[in-house]
């Protein structure tokens, strides 16, 4: 599988947004109608009639990537306002239930129900991928490795879903659980080489497991046909400055890792500090052959390291530092909540016009 070469460290970004009514924040299955008004290249169909996707091109920074982000979720929250729905940005819905929604009627979408019954219909859920570019297969494993590593701290700057079918699930991340059902979904193995990741698919293609890349659904999945790696485990994000947050360290950590790599951990220690992010979030442990921290600290060293060996990215590094002692979506939510009405927590997910 030829690596195609993107320019190094260039960003794009995918996020996938709830469709509510204004009343009751209820899913609306409103998809068709807004995909016959607004057929922007950079808004996407998704699994359910009451979700879309926005779809960045590719951009030299962070700044520019979330800009152009924002402009066209701000131009689709408008037209909502003539079409009667609202946009809003969270792992989950909290309430709404997998038996009052509707699927997108696509042949991809009925053939994934079908193979996967009772979990898929249960994935009311919703994500932030980001792509970083790199210029070959090696830089680009390097940079993969050191995602599975360190995709906890993404995973818990994001974290927005801690409700779930009308209940407090105690679990600031509950997309990434009911994410990791899927048989190839969750935290991915680290690979030795760029070779092992190809025959590793190959196994998979060639079994009529995949039909493609986008049959697996990793937290970070190498996409050699755009030269890119996927970071995919963050919930996703009605915030903007946290997702140009989330962006800049996907930027950093690529930087700092793409040219030596990192050193492999166990399988299950990745597995654990997975866990711990979506149950606790920055305050959850982390765990390394360097010793026990917590997810925020090790966040903070980071980008203390990237500081000392570069100086691009200042503004994104203070927004890290500044998000690391800010509430995340989870918790704004769980304080908003009284137990009865769902109401406050939407003042967190919706978009504002």
């Amino acid at each position: 599988m030829r690596f195609n070469p993107s320019r190094p460290l260039t960003v794009g970004i995918e996020l996938e947004v709830q469709l509510l009514d204004p009343e009751t924040f209820a899913l609306k299955g409103i998809a068709g109608e807004l995909f016959s008004r607004y057929t922007s290249p950079r808004l996407q169909r998704e699994f359910l009639d009451s979700m879309a996707e926005f779809v960045t091109g590719v951009h030299s920074s962070p700044d520019e990537a979330v800009s152009e982000l924002t402009k066209e979720v701000l131009a689709v929250a408008h037209l909502g306002k003539e079409l009667g729905f609202v946009v809003a940005a969270s792992g989950t819905h909290p309430f709404a239930r997998p038996e009052e929604v509707n699927v997108t009627p696509s042949e991809r979408y009925l053939k994934l129900l079908e193979e996967f019954q009772e979990v898929l219909r249960n994935f009311l859920i919703y994500g932030l991928h980001v792509h970083v570019g790199f210029p070959d297969e090696q830089t680009a494993l390097n940079a993969y490795n050191a995602f599975v590593k360190f995709s906890p701290l993404f995973l818990a700057l994001s974290a927005s879903s801690p409700f779930f079918r009308g209940r407090n699930t105690g679990i600031y991340s509950y997309r990434s659980k009911l994410f990791e059902q899927l048989p190839r979904a969750g935290v991915p193995q680290q690979f030795d080489s760029y070779g092992e990741f190809v025959e590793l698919f190959s196994v998979l293609k060639e079994s009529k497991t995949v039909d493609s890349l986008k049959d697996i659904w990793w937290d970070v999945r190498p996409r050699p046909d755009l030269g890119t790696v996927e970071l995919r485990v963050c919930d996703s994000v009605s915030d903007f400055s946290r997702i140009r947050g989330i962006v800049s360290l996907a930027v950093m950590v690529a930087s700092l890792f793409m040219e030596e790599g990192v050193e492999r951990e166990f399988h299950q220690v990745h597995l654990q500090n997975r866990w711990n992010a979506a149950r606790h979030g920055l305050t959850g442990r982390f765990i390394s052959k360097d010793g026990v921290t917590t997810v925020g600290r090790e966040l903070l060293r980071l980008v203390t390291l990237y500081g000392k060996r570069f100086n691009s990215l200042r503004e994104g590094a203070k927004v890290l530092v500044d998000l690391v002692s800010r509430p995340t979506g989870a918790e704004l939510q769980l304080r908003s909540f009284n137990g009865r009405d769902f109401g406050p927590v939407f003042n967190y997910t919706v978009v504002e016009v």
